[in-house]
């Protein structure tokens, strides 16, 4: 079996412990023993052996702080990636990766604007309205009022690591989905997405 699915049947085999990941995903804040014992309503020593092996699989990190006198608290956080179950392991990344560097970026925008008008709904809406039909797929934005909008859980994530060209795809789904036309790619918030501004006026 390959070993990425092995890794994520391994994540998601215990009933327990695929709640307390899909927590992560659901809400990709930091969380303590505590905070996940009470959230998963279990005992923090059945948190901790699920969270120390969601370590070891490689979906959570592991940091310390300063708790109690003497006993630095461990803090958990999901790390980049969705997970992978197929066999064998679809990897559209490299095809995305592969038609990307064929692509110039006045292609790449021209097709992003394409599939974000085909997506479009309500002509005129504002930014986060018109950003519906990407966030129901799964992509998470946040929008400042001077136009900046960070990506914080990109659909392109993984392939954009690989080729960060596919920005300027994102770029133009947005100009399609929200009828800009001066939205600028401005490179990695984090790892799972990018920040973007728009520099036309409607808001």
């Amino acid at each position: 079996m390959a070993p990425d699915m092995e890794r994520a049947l391994g994540a998601l085999r215990d009933f327990t412990r695929r709640d307390i990941l899909l927590r992560f995903y659901t809400d990709r804040k930091a969380r303590s023993v505590d905070d996940v014992a009470s959230a998963a309503g279990i005992h923090r020593s059945v948190a901790f052996d699920h969270l120390e092996r969601l370590v070891a699989l490689g979906y959570l990190d592991v940091e310390r702080r300063r708790g109690l006198p003497g006993k630095p608290a461990k803090i958990y956080r999901l790390t980049a990636g969705p997970l992978q179950i197929s066999h064998p392991m679809r990897r559209y990344d490299i095809l995305a990766e592969a038609l990307a560097r064929r692509l110039d970026r006045q292609a790449m925008t021209e097709a992003g604007r394409e599939l974000g008008r085909s997506l479009a709904r309500r002509p005129g809406d504002a930014v986060p309205g018109a950003l519906e039909p990407m966030i129901e797929m799964g992509a998470e934005y946040e929008v400042a009022r001077g136009g900046g909008i960070v990506c914080t859980n990109c659909l392109f994530a993984e392939a954009c690591r690989r080729a960060p060209s596919i920005c300027f795809f994102h770029a133009g789904v947005i100009e399609g989905l929200t009828g800009e036309e001066g939205v600028e790619a401005l490179g990695f918030h984090n790892a799972f997405g990018c920040t973007y501004e728009v520099r036309t006026t409607k808001r």
